[in-house]
């Protein structure tokens, strides 16, 4: 199998394409300007002359607070949303697979309990918006594809709250971090074999949610940051989300329902905890400061 990757240098591409190298399948990675989602005709270019079984679009604008921007939102609309909608054609009409990533944030987070796959989208941000946007333009083409939500991302490779904390833990004697809104980490390499998984496995078409298994808040990662690294004598405060005002609102709820994913691959999904400390203590270290 030969698969086209979208976004290879990004934190989800990356260890996207490395778990599909060690699985044997020849990973195209185009640069933006060989597969650009802005351009249509740069697309339809990259899927006449390239041979590929599925499309992976790892690539997003994906800056949640630059989304708010006048001058920033075209761009995020057009390869968020209008991108993936050409993705999609271009998918049905050749006959191949497409694979794309979505976003908790296509949800407003005022529900109680867990977002299952069904849960109408209600976004209360841009960049939400924009990503809900893409899914609908996916969804009116109805080609072969997984639309994957995730959540809270996470690993080597690109900035991530994880990476952030660690270092702040590391050289400042106290923090202050966001309690109050809930959802669930979740590593790039655990996404990457999911993805996999479900190709493998030939799981049904469809949207799948999907992050490490369990609850927590972005303190309580901190905690579990604290713990892993055995900095206990550095000082966690938790702090309502108002402490730290931003452009965009965050959802207060971003809990997934599993129970789909965790049935597509029949076996349990990895607990946050354990992933995290996984990436702090096997990878984080080999990365760049």
């Amino acid at each position: 199998m030969r698969a086209a990757l979208l976004g290879s240098t990004g934190m989800l591409g990356k260890k996207m394409r490395e778990k599909c190298e060690a699985r044997g399948i020849a990973v195209l990675a185009p640069a933006r300007q060989e597969a650009d989602l802005s351009s249509p005709v740069s697309l339809e270019d990259f899927f006449q002359k390239n041979d590929f079984q599925v499309l992976l679009n790892c690539a997003g604008f994906s800056k949640v607070d630059s989304c708010e921007d006048p001058a920033q939102y075209p761009e995020a609309l057009a390869v968020n949303a209008s991108g993936p909608g050409w993705l999609a054609k271009l998918c049905k009409t050749s006959g191949r697979r497409l694979i794309h990533f979505s976003t908790d944030y296509v949800f407003n987070g005022e529900k109680d309990g867990t977002y299952a796959e069904e849960e109408p989208p209600r976004p209360i941000n841009a960049y939400g918006r924009t990503k809900w946007m893409g899914e609908k333009m996916i969804l009116a083409q109805v080609p072969s594809y997984y639309l994957i939500r995730t959540s809270w991302l996470f690993g080597p490779g690109g900035r991530n709250f994880v990476k952030t904390m660690a270092g702040i833990l590391k050289n400042l004697p106290s923090a202050e971090v966001v309690a109050d809104q809930k959802g669930a980490p979740t590593y790039t390499g655990d996404l990457a074999d999911f993805t996999l998984d479900l190709m493998e496995k030939k799981a049904p078409d469809g949207i799948y949610h999907f992050s490490n298994a369990g609850e927590t808040s972005w303190f309580g990662i901190a905690v579990e940051i604290q713990k892993c690294l055995n900095l206990n004598g550095r000082e966690l405060v938790p702090v309502p989300t108002d402490k730290f005002p931003r452009p965009a609102q965050r959802p207060r709820n971003s809990r997934f329902d599993l129970g789909k994913a965790a049935g597509a691959l029949a076996r349990d999904i990895r607990p946050w905890p354990e992933a995290v400390r996984e990436y702090l203590l096997k990878e984080l270290p080999l990365e760049p400061a």
